[in-house]
């Protein structure tokens, strides 16, 4: 598809690298943006299976700063979605993992993607988001970095837009 394409059918043009704010914490980390992933993942620490009134969950934290480890702990405790089975290297076997539904922010939107929970340590980014996300919302452009902006309204915002909204007024 070409980039005039990708543009008459509503998407964005991205960099390979973009900043987003993750939901409900509003903390910014860089997502590489891989089309050759098909999946979306996230770097988690600390993760702990668990049933709460009959509905399987899994608790897992994630470190403000990424490079180091370090910094405060984001903690997320989120129903599972499902799970994927990872390909490898060749020779290795393939992996399975669990995935949530993680909400963020990207170029002035909320946005969710099912993302599954890796150990990206040793990764330079810790939010990969594949191509089943990719495909509905952006064109990557793999010689830039950074196109779009990764706020999103504030919370008492988005929640005035919305009752406006089922108003049928304006926000403002």
């Amino acid at each position: 598809m070409s980039a005039e394409e990708g543009r008459s059918q509503g998407l964005r043009e991205a960099g390979w690298l973009q900043s987003v704010r993750l939901e409900p914490y509003r903390v910014r980390v860089t997502a590489k943006l891989d089309t050759g992933a098909k999946s979306s993942a996230i770097h988690a620490v600390d993760v702990e299976r668990f049933e709460r009134a009959g509905v399987e969950r899994v608790r897992f934290s994630l470190f403000t700063d990424h490079t180091e480890q370090a910094g405060d702990k984001l903690t997320y405790d989120l129903p599972i979605e499902g799970k994927v089975r990872i390909k490898r290297a060749p020779g290795k076997p393939s992996e399975e993992r669990v995935t949530v539904r993680l909400s963020f922010c990207l170029d002035g939107a909320l946005m969710d993607a099912e993302v599954s929970l890796d150990n990206r340590a040793n990764l330079n980014y810790p939010l990969l988001l594949g191509r089943e996300l990719l495909r509905e919302h952006f064109l990557v452009n793999s010689a830039e970095t950074f196109l779009l902006p990764y706020d999103c309204p504030s919370a008492k915002s988005r929640d005035k837009a919305s009752d406006a909204e089922a108003k049928g007024q304006d926000a403002d």
